[in-house]
């Protein structure tokens, strides 16, 4: 549970660089929040090799800055509308494929003699294999998708239910396609990764309630009189 708790901690801090940035850009909050939906989608990518034992289930040290990344599609979707969301996710795929192939690509390429050793280590963890990057972006394509959909269905509801839910419901949907097709259905890795996941979640309201103030004034200034 310790793991738990300093994921938590690190998950504070990071909301708080990201409310940090909106708030220094506020008037083009938009662009802040494009620019760290792909930034988080290329670290938890590159930090997803390493497993880690969160005492109440096992997931991938990205999980924490993925969790991140849904968040950040939430603020999307809830301040900005779901064509807006939705675009963000599309481009987001082929984002997430153009790091992939760039990553597989360098693994190719011939290292001097000398540094031969450290190259596999590096190629490693730089370059997933096929099957677990198709399965990462089909995963990510469909659980965002479901996400975008489900925060975007009932405007009338509290903002935190929107947002609870759809995440509740896209993180089973992502766990559940991405280590069936990566590894094959594996209730019990399955299931660890949708606990830490959900664990996770109440953190979403940091990033909601704290850039709110900016990003609904300046919606409220963009509408049509």
């Amino acid at each position: 549970m310790l793991a738990l708790a300093v994921a938590w901690a690190y998950g504070l801090v990071i909301y708080a660089i990201y409310l940090f940035l909106i708030r220094l850009w506020r008037d083009r909050a938009d662009l802040v929040l494009v620019g760290l939906f792909f930034g988080t989608l290329s670290a938890a990518q590159f930090i997803a090799n390493k497993l880690v034992d969160y005492g109440i289930g096992v997931a991938p040290a990205g999980t924490v800055i993925f969790m991140t990344n849904v968040a950040v599609l939430d603020a999307m979707a809830v301040f900005y509308g779901r064509s807006f969301a939705l675009r963000a996710v599309r481009l987001g795929f082929f984002f997430q494929a153009a790091v992939a192939f760039a990553a597989w690509a360098a693994s190719t390429l011939p290292p001097p003699a000398w540094f031969a050793e450290r190259a596999a280590v590096v190629d490693s963890v730089l370059a997933p294999s096929a099957r677990i990057a198709a399965a990462s972006l089909t995963a990510y394509l469909i659980s965002s998708t479901v996400d975008v959909y489900i925060v975007t269905k009932w405007p009338r509801l509290h903002i935190l239910a929107r947002v609870y839910s759809s995440s509740l419901v896209a993180q089973v949907v992502d766990s559940l396609v991405f280590i069936s097709l990566a590894f094959g259905p594996e209730a019990s890795v399955i299931t660890g990764q949708i606990l830490v996941k959900w664990a996770q979640i109440p953190l979403e309201a940091v990033l909601i309630y704290g850039a709110r103030r900016y990003v609904k004034a300046i919606v409220a200034q963009q509408a049509p009189a």
